[in-house]
């Protein structure tokens, strides 16, 4: 592969990375608080279209940080029906988590057959676009990869940065972490379990409707019913990947990210083509085959690296466990 074509590869790796890396950001923290959100997927969506209404509403000058203001707000005050059913009535958050996702899924469908005659598709100024940093970006081979990138990286590097250092460092990180291990003894700490794990819930969904925004405004720039496409499910296979830490995550980011767009680059070369119709005989291979490449890479790495350890000791229990 000539050495344009693996820059511009892992250039969009880091790319694809982004949406996964901040819903994966929310989702981590959630989870060593010790409440699985599988409504994820829900929470992405809810975020692109109400995105992409904000951006439109807003117009091209103000369109992008309305669209992320807009995402983030849906996706909390959604992700706060999840914590009130979870975390106050003790309901079970797998259940409750689906139910969210098909809430969400018919919502948003309802939602664009009303709105999709009134909307004209964005114009490419409203939302974000790449932001060179400067001199940086000419660094051969490594500036195009790291430092061309749209804002919403740069963003996430730091969040990420911080989140680790909080959960492993702070007073803050220790709570969430005892949390997700051992609530009783947070709460004989007199520290309201309920009130965290809600917060914590409601972070997820502040990081998901970004998550959402990055994929209708940012990189579509138009909305289409249930566009997030399952990538709220990889998420949770990515947290469960890095094993609950923030290094795991970030790899395993980077490295769904590099199979989405390895599938994206092969769909269209022509030297793949090429190679197939000389050894298998066939033209080309049917796109979904190149779609379900992420997924499986998931279901392999998941099987191979992510035994051993199963996660915060309360991750999934409600709390507290006796009656209510």
């Amino acid at each position: 592969m000539p050495r344009s074509d693996t820059v511009f590869i892992l250039q969009q790796a880091l790319t694809a990375s982004v949406p996964l890396g901040t819903a994966g950001l929310g989702e981590l923290v959630a989870e060593r608080a010790g409440i699985i959100n599988v409504g994820l997927e829900g929470l992405m969506l809810i975020g692109c279209i109400a995105a992409y209404v904000g951006a439109h509403a807003a117009g091209t000058a103000a369109g992008g940080a309305a669209g992320i203001a807009a995402a983030a707000l849906a996706s909390m005050a959604l992700a706060a029906v999840f914590a009130f059913m979870t975390v106050w009535w003790r309901t079970d958050q797998i259940v409750t988590g689906t139910a969210i996702n098909l809430l969400a899924a018919g919502l948003s469908t309802t939602l664009w057959a009303y709105l999709e005659p009134r909307m004209a598709e964005l114009p490419i100024g409203t939302g974000f676009e790449r932001h060179p940093l400067g001199a940086l970006a000419n660094i051969p081979i490594v500036g195009p990869i790291l430092f061309d990138q749209y804002a919403l990286f740069y963003v996430l590097v730091v969040a990420l940065l911080l989140v680790g250092l909080v959960l492993s460092r702070t007073r803050l990180g220790l709570i969430l972490r005892a949390l997700g291990e051992a609530p009783d003894a947070c709460d004989a700490m007199g520290i309201d379990v309920r009130w965290w794990r809600t917060g914590a819930v409601v972070f997820t969904g502040l990081c998901a409707g970004v998550a959402g925004s990055y994929l209708s405004i940012m990189r579509d720039h138009q909305f289409a019913p249930n566009m997030t496409g399952g990538q709220g499910f990889l998420v949770l296979a990515l947290v469960i990947f890095g094993r609950w830490r923030i290094g795991g995550l970030i790899a395993g980011c980077v490295f769904f990210g590099a199979v989405e767009n390895l599938q994206q680059f092969l769909q269209s070369s022509e030297s793949f083509r090429l190679f197939l119709q000389a050894h298998v005989g066939i033209e080309r291979l049917p796109y979904q085959y190149f779609k379900m490449l992420p997924y499986l890479a998931a279901l392999v790495a998941l099987g191979a690296f992510a035994r051993g350890r199963a996660g915060p000791a309360c991750l999934g229990q409600p709390w507290p466990t006796g009656e209510r």
